[in-house]
């Protein structure tokens, strides 16, 4: 959840500045494209192995925290990334390995190999990996 927390604030102030925002989902960072899937997300303080009961203790705590500072969750802001213009991007070769489909993702997510993503990306001050 931190990861995808982090990244997520860094693409939608990244398009609010008039940066053309681009995110490419690999591996494991393809659960944060598909649906339901980020409300399942857990938290766990770095350098810590907890065992379940803690890890959904720390869920909840962070998530309550948020709450009262009235911080989004992770789900709306990747919401909130999109409408703002961020694209979203599906490593293809990473959705082959896992046999996923183009509708196994949010709407809008685009399915791409790395070198397109590349073509993209050259000539931009930024790139985000997740």
């Amino acid at each position: 959840m931190q990861s995808a927390f982090g990244l997520l604030i860094i693409a939608i102030n990244s398009v609010r500045l008039g940066f053309d925002t681009m995110i490419y989902f690999t591996f494991e960072g393809l659960h944060m494209i598909r649906p339901g899937h980020l409300a399942k997300l857990r938290y766990f303080p770095t350098g810590v192995d907890p065992s379940e009961a803690e890890v959904d203790r720390y869920t909840t705590e962070l998530r309550e925290r948020m709450e009262r500072k009235d911080i989004s969750y992770v789900e709306d802001m990747l919401e909130m990334a999109q409408l703002e213009g961020v694209r979203l991007m599906a490593c293809k070769t990473s959705v082959d390995l896992f046999d996923l489909h183009q509708e196994d993702f949010m709407e809008g997510v685009e399915i791409v190999l790395a070198k397109d993503f590349l073509k993209q990306a050259t000539g931009s001050d930024l790139h985000m990996m997740f």
